[in-house]
């Protein structure tokens, strides 16, 4: 994804209007915490602004938000987690119609193999305690997500539309 087309702009020395001064303020401990606030609004999506085409929303969701987040992990673009990624039979190595869940990826990306000599995503320390917060948060929201769609199926199923 290397390319001219992209401008990425941090301005960790400016906080939004309105804000209190205070609020922006450097963390004084060393923990990482997420608060998953359960609101249909709230979104986790990185807005990137391409020369000549505008704004282009990508969603927690799409194949490049782990690289566009955390380019310092992803330092060749690497896709992450998307829903279409299927699963691949151990034995055979043929792709099955299974899909791999988030939890699955994720697991599969930090899992610590002897036959790998360096696994650079284990040794960003602050960032990789960062990293799977929001990847938890990510996979606890995919899994809110198909809890819902499989109880509104089951709604649909016991109440059919009237006519």
């Amino acid at each position: 994804m290397i390319s001219d087309d992209y401008k990425i702009v941090i301005r960790a020395d400016k906080r939004p209007r309105g804000e209190h001064e205070r609020r922006f303020n450097a963390p004084q401990i060393d923990e990482v915490a997420v608060v998953i606030v359960d609101n249909e609004n709230t979104s986790r999506d990185i807005i990137v602004q391409r020369r000549r085409k505008g704004l282009q929303r990508i969603a927690e969701t799409h194949r490049s938000y782990d690289a566009l987040q955390y380019p310092l992990i992803f330092l060749h673009g690497e896709d992450g987690y998307h829903f279409n990624i299927k699963q691949i039979h151990p034995k055979n190595g043929i792709e099955t119609n299974k899909k791999v869940t988030s939890k699955e990826f994720y697991a599969y990306r930090l899992m610590i193999r002897d036959n790998e000599v360096y696994n650079h995503i284990l040794n960003t320390r602050r960032l990789f305690q960062q990293f799977l917060v929001d990847m938890y948060a990510k996979i606890e929201a995919e899994r809110i997500l198909h809890k819902t769609e499989s109880e509104e199926t089951t709604h649909r199923r016991i109440h059919p539309p009237s006519r």
